[in-house]
């Protein structure tokens, strides 16, 4: 069940590319924002894009673990379902040929299956037994039926069952616009280690244009360390430490590189940053917990972990100063829709893993 976050902030991203003053970060049309709040808007873009990269990530790739799209590159897919209820999700798997699989899984916010939260599609083309592509689209939704955000993503898996190579490419679009407001592209490597643990190492890279600050924000790191721990109830743990460097520029003008190893160019860098800790998700790919800490580049320390239990966790995240001082405080649902609070008590909006207001 998704965190019922301020009905206005909700309405402020609706309609996509609308303007205005935002959540009190952003300067009046004709004004212009003073440093200290775009330095705590670029402590906010910059922490929230660092500490959220392994959970964006790590929900991204659970799927082709758990077989919730099936297991990356099997021939065997999980026989056909018509979505029976089942404590608020439901579930339909299509055959389509020997070599295509549709997975559709519906998350709602009651057990009853009434109220739409979630539509994720994943189409799956086994090409060959060492080669698999993976076209998924991800929607989110408000309690009013409100689309609230669009993810398009493309996977292409090489390799053998456990032991692998994938390149994951993906458009946010908040609301209803046609242009993406965040651009992600990963790239990870699964090799077995012992027994139902992986080694996983792995680079990703993402632009966030912000229409309402006038400014783009780019990250790009690397993971070392990493791991993949499977159970046998199909929950799939990621844990490792991610190391990334951050970067700000005018609106439009960072871009993201099409293949990898994704890095961002263009703009000014602001530092960079390391995260580590690990992150559950359940076979509905379900958050299960998370644990995510790490220090920015000017000294400031982010955190976040989960509370409750699936599908109803909320992950709940801090920013303090080097002295210790609470910069801001977030909390946002399992699908990364919430809310970030400054010390001046103004607020900003969060979808889908990206702080967009």
């Amino acid at each position: 069940m998704r965190t019922r976050f301020p009905l206005a902030l909700v309405a402020a991203i609706t309609i996509a590319g609308c303007s205005g003053s935002g959540a009190g970060l952003s300067p009046a049309p004709g004004a212009t924002a003073s440093p200290q709040s775009v330095a705590q808007q670029d402590i906010a873009q910059a922490g929230t894009e660092a500490i959220f990269a392994p959970v964006e990530s790590g929900l991204l790739d659970a799927g082709v673990f758990n077989g919730s799209m099936g297991v990356a590159l099997t021939v065997t897919r999980a026989p056909q379902s018509n979505g029976t209820c089942t404590n608020g999700v439901e579930r339909f798997v299509t055959v389509i040929s020997p070599t295509q699989t549709q997975y559709e899984t519906k998350y709602f916010y009651d057990k009853a299956c009434t109220y739409l939260a979630r539509d994720v599609v994943a189409l799956v083309t086994m090409n060959s037994s060492s080669s698999e592509t993976i076209v998924r689209t991800a929607k989110n939704y408000n309690l009013s039926g409100t689309l609230l955000s669009t993810r398009d993503t493309n996977y292409s898996i090489t390799g053998s069952p456990g032991n692998f190579s994938a390149i994951v490419t993906s458009d946010v679009f908040i609301g209803t616009s046609s242009s993406p407001f965040i651009e992600f592209g990963h790239q990870f490597t699964v090799a077995p280690q012992s027994g139902s643990i992986y080694t996983l190492a792995s680079n990703s890279g993402r632009v966030v244009n912000n229409a309402n600050t006038n400014r783009s924000y780019g990250h790009m790191g690397v993971l070392s360390n990493g791991t993949i721990t499977l159970d046998n109830s199909g929950d799939v743990t990621f844990a490792g430490t991610h190391a990334g460097t951050f970067f700000r520029g005018p609106l439009g003008s960072l871009t993201l590189s099409s293949s990898p190893p994704f890095t961002v160019s263009g703009g000014t860098e602001l530092g960079t940053t390391t995260v580590s800790g690990s992150v559950e998700f359940d076979a509905n790919c379900d958050i299960v917990s998370v644990n995510v800490s790490g220090t920015l580049w000017n000294g400031d320390g982010i955190v976040i972990t989960s509370s409750g239990t699936p599908p109803t966790v909320a992950i709940n995240g801090t920013i303090t100063s080097s002295s210790g001082s609470t910069v801001a405080t977030f909390t946002v649902d399992q699908y990364g829709d919430g809310v970030i609070t400054y010390a001046n008590g103004s607020q900003g909006l969060i979808i889908d893993w990206h702080l967009v207001r």
